[in-house]
């Protein structure tokens, strides 16, 4: 019986990958030239897309969730919809929580990485909804993301920088602070929990766990940049700011 179950989420997880790499292909090729036809506004033009991704990432999630490929509970969701100018800073402990914090957010920015707007499958996506891309230009991308938080948006970033390293403590790094105390902008923190770990930074797809994996997402407080200025020059405050909220995850991550 065990054999079958984890039979049956392997075929679950490669119908869902094939679906997600499919999707991203179908929406660049044909929701978002429809969006960018009849929509004149680019502001608005970027909120449709972005709530097009929501969706698709919502059904995405839920299939994997009906297929029994994977289990989620998140708690907190409706803080997270009611916060504007906010800056999502989360743990990252596997391939799936970008797309499972933007499948609870109808509208989000994200950073991503250069290589995926060379993607066939993800090109369209990123550059129809106006994501931040990371070209390794610190200030360039300071002056992006403080950009899109004055204007309301939300920004998940991860402060990692890449998913983290099984039995490696937590490493920040101080990109997310420099930005949040530039733009003066509140962080809200949400910490991920797997178990047992699956899609992690170094394996496949295919390396599904036994049993199936819960996703665990938190809601915590959101914290004041503010408090932090007070210390010395941008780079002190956000050293500062770094600090105490490595402190804090990893105190939020040793309760969970």
């Amino acid at each position: 019986m065990d054999r079958l179950d984890y039979l049956w989420r392997l075929v679950g997880t490669g119908l869902s990958f094939s679906f997600f790499g499919i999707g991203g292909l179908v929406l660049a090729v044909t929701v978002f030239p429809a969006i960018n036809l009849f929509i004149a506004d680019p502001v608005r033009r970027v909120a449709v897309a972005q709530r097009t991704v929501h969706s698709a990432f919502r059904a995405f999630v839920w299939f994997m969730v009906v297929t029994g490929t994977i289990r989620v509970d998140a708690r907190g969701v409706d803080i997270l919809r009611g916060d504007r100018g906010v800056l999502i800073a989360a743990n990252h402990p596997s391939l799936l929580d970008v797309v499972l914090l933007m499948s609870l957010m109808d509208r989000a920015q994200c950073v991503v990485k250069h290589e995926i707007w060379n993607n066939p499958f993800m090109r369209g996506v990123v550059k129809a909804t106006n994501y931040v891309r990371n070209d390794d230009d610190p200030e360039k991308l300071i002056a992006e993301c403080s950009k899109l938080l004055a204007e309301g948006n939300n920004l998940i970033i991860f402060p990692e920088g890449s998913r983290t390293v099984t039995g490696q403590p937590l490493n920040l790094q101080r990109g997310f602070a420099n930005i949040a105390v530039r733009a003066g902008a509140s962080i809200r923190l949400v910490t991920i929990t797997c178990v047992p770990p699956s899609l992690r930074k170094g394996e496949k797809w295919y390396h599904i766990p036994t049993p199936s994996s819960l996703f665990t997402l938190r809601v915590h407080e959101r914290i004041d940049p503010a408090g932090f200025c007070g210390y010395g020059p941008p780079s002190v405050a956000a050293r500062r700011l770094a600090s105490q909220i490595a402190d804090r995850f990893g105190n939020l991550l040793r309760d969970a």
